[in-house]
């Protein structure tokens, strides 16, 4: 199957147009199961691509499985199309095709009842199929090809009730925030091609020693604004909060597996450029920690759900950047963290769909009491829950050990913080759980007609939760994720910018400090939302209201881009205002003044010199005629004179010669 990978990013992009054009929408359409089917293909033909690397069928990682063809040529440079598969590309591909089928089989039950239930499966293959593309492309221009495509199925898939007003601005601010970052990405690729002279991503990392370290520093933060953009780090994280007004599936394809996944993957796919700039590394570095602990304290206030779960994106996305940040051994725990978060952070959404299909309500306020109600769904959430907080033996527990490692051995600083930030998500996940799985429930009327979701949503609910159980567990064992997926320098240039090979040892307090993390936040947790009871949260929150508000408010980000808008409105009123009033009055004024003079010079030329050399030319054939008729008077013997002085003088001419 190796050989033709290209089919797994190729067979959605064809079935989704398939989809979208042929038979009609609605809720008895039967075309979304061809979309589902399609996305089985990509998911069994991923899996077989990663069961033969990981039985060492496949020469990867030592020797990357690379095809290229040619596609246009442009001066003496060529440009080619072709799939790039290392270890991160097939551990992102099989987590890919996953979440996205089973995402695919849940959207069969929750959006079945739906107006444009066709469309709805065209617009997510059409999307997986961008961000298969993304991954499997060995071309960086192919690359930011997909990630624009993935920018527009964003759009289409946020703003799909477009009817109503929220989706319809926050399918605008996700397309437009995550341009402001796609700008640096395109600055930033066009300045890589004029560094090494190539978009190919093998040869990039093989020819990254020849860059300047300015140049590579330049590089570094111009392709880190993209990621920006699209995983949703300080400050362009503005939009992913927003973006929960789409469809839950949408909500749990994007922040698990697809679009904030991409921007993460683009800096590991540079990771050389990295590499060579220290400098760059550190702004990764701590971006990702401002972004994860920002996002963190954002998380403490939020009621809405899908929001709680949003903010807790953001915050492990910035785990991951910093993670990035930190050399080889943060690269391959950042990916690490990466494929797990993809597992339980889809259980997560795909369970909170769950609980708002039934509830019909997205405030936690309202629910509660739900585990006797919906016991599947409270199970699975729980298995994600501990698994995104680290709890020990769980997917995210080796992760995020990881991450915190390979950071404290960057700053001790970084560690203090990022440690202080795994306590929050502790609080912040756990309170989520308890409001709405535990105690008794507060809207009592919802909470009696609350029901467990159909087996089309329950069904991939467990799938996911066996996968964030013992994703990490697998992955961990023998070290098997870090065998396949590890920075490899590619010249010895870049050991001496600290590109250094080979895990550290790490000392045991670290792993202490986690699990005090993790008991802090969760007895907290537990003091203030375990038994239903939540005045002694509300005086907490009444005391300090100022901090709240501030946090609900996003630390003002959203006000200040506010702003920004408002500006550039004001601003092409008052270039508007100068226009009309100033630029027409003078400059289209004065035109008008010059057009006038110059007519009126026009008219006299033609009056005096046009017009007067026709008359003058009528006046003289007529004065000609007027003498010519005084000589003539109509004797024959005078016009035979003038015919033999004629006939003479035109004999001479002839025979004079």
């Amino acid at each position: 199957m190796i050989d033709h990978v290209y089919l797994i990013p190729l067979v959605p992009l064809i079935v989704s147009i398939i989809v979208l054009l042929v038979g009609k929408d609605g809720p008895k359409s039967l075309m979304p199961l061809l979309s589902v089917a399609a996305m089985g293909f990509c998911w069994l033909a991923s899996c077989n691509i990663l069961y033969a690397m990981l039985t060492h069928q496949l020469s990867i990682p030592k020797e990357p499985v690379v095809q290229r063809w040619d596609w246009f040529t442009v001066g003496d440079v060529p440009f080619q199309l072709g799939t790039f598969m290392d270890g991160p590309a097939v551990f992102m591909l099989f987590v890919v095709t996953t979440v996205s089928f089973l995402v695919h089989i849940y959207s069969l039950g929750y959006m079945h009842d739906d107006p444009r239930f066709k469309r709805f499966f065209a617009y997510i293959g059409f999307f997986t199929s961008a961000m298969l593309g993304l991954v499997t492309s060995s071309s960086l221009l192919i690359v930011f090809a997909c990630w624009e495509l993935m920018g527009v199925s964003s759009y289409l898939l946020i703003g799909f009730w477009f009817e109503k007003p929220g989706p319809a601005y926050a399918s605008k601010k996700a397309f437009i925030t995550t341009k402001l970052g796609d700008l640096g990405f395109y600055l930033g690729m066009l300045l890589l091609f004029q560094a090494v002279g190539t978009f190919d991503i093998e040869f990039i990392a093989k020819q990254v020693h020849v860059i300047q370290p300015g140049v590579a520093t330049a590089i570094g933060l111009l392709l880190l604004l993209g990621a920006v953009g699209k995983s949703a780090q300080v400050p362009l994280f503005i939009w992913l909060p927003d973006a929960m007004e789409g469809p839950t599936p949408v909500s749990a394809l994007i922040h698990a597996a697809t679009m904030v996944a991409a921007g993460i993957f683009l800096v590991a796919r540079t990771f050389a450029i990295y590499a060579a700039s220290s400098v760059a590394s550190d702004v990764v570095a701590w971006t990702g920690l401002i972004t994860a602990l920002m996002a963190a304290t954002m998380a403490l206030v939020a009621y809405d759900l899908k929001r709680v779960l949003a903010f807790s994106t953001v915050s492990q996305l910035g785990f991951m950047m910093m993670a990035l940040g930190c050399g080889p051994d943060g690269y391959t725990s950042g990916l690490f963290h990466l494929v797990t978060h993809a597992f339980f952070k889809a259980l997560l959404f795909l369970g909170a769909g769950s609980v708002i299909h039934s509830m019909h309500t997205n405030d936690m306020r309202e629910m509660g009491g739900l585990s006797k109600q919906m016991w599947q769904t409270c199970v699975t959430m729980g298995i994600a829950t501990l698994a995104i907080i680290g709890f020990p033996g769980l997917s995210g527990f080796f992760s995020k050990e990881a991450i915190l490692a390979a950071v404290y051995h960057k700053s001790p600083l970084m560690w203090g913080l990022g440690v202080f930030t795994a306590a929050l998500t502790t609080f912040y996940m756990c309170r989520m759980f308890f409001m709405t799985f535990l105690g008794t429930g507060r809207d009592h009327h919802k909470w009696l007609h609350a029901h467990e979701s159909p087996t089309t949503m329950t069904g991939p609910l467990w799938v996911l939760a066996l996968l964030a159980a013992g994703a990490g567990l697998f992955l961990e064992h023998g070290h098997t994720f870090a065998h396949f997926v590890s920075f490899a320098t590619p010249e010895p240039a870049l050991e001496a910018a600290g590109a250094h090979a080979g895990p550290a040892e790490h000392p045991a307090f670290l792993l202490y400090a986690a699990m005090g993390a993790l008991a802090l936040g969760l007895g907290l947790s537990w003091k203030l939302y375990g038994s239903g009871d939540f005045r002694q949260a509300e005086s907490i929150e009444t005391a300090l209201m100022p901090a709240f508000n501030l946090l609900e408010r996003r630390y003002g980000f959203d006000d200040f881009f506010l702003l920004l808008v408002r500006g550039s409105d004001i601003l092409a009123q008052v270039c508007f205002w100068i226009d009309v009033n100033i630029v027409d009055r003078i400059f289209v004024d004065l035109w008008g003044h010059v057009t006038l003079v110059l007519s009126d010079f026009q008219n006299f030329i033609d009056s005096v010199f046009v017009d007067g050399a026709v008359d003058l030319t009528g006046t003289g054939t007529a004065w000609a005629g007027s003498g010519l008729r005084a000589l003539v008077r109509g004797q024959v013997q005078e016009y035979l004179l003038y015919i033999a002085l004629a006939f003479t003088l035109f004999a001479m001419i002839v025979f004079g010669h």
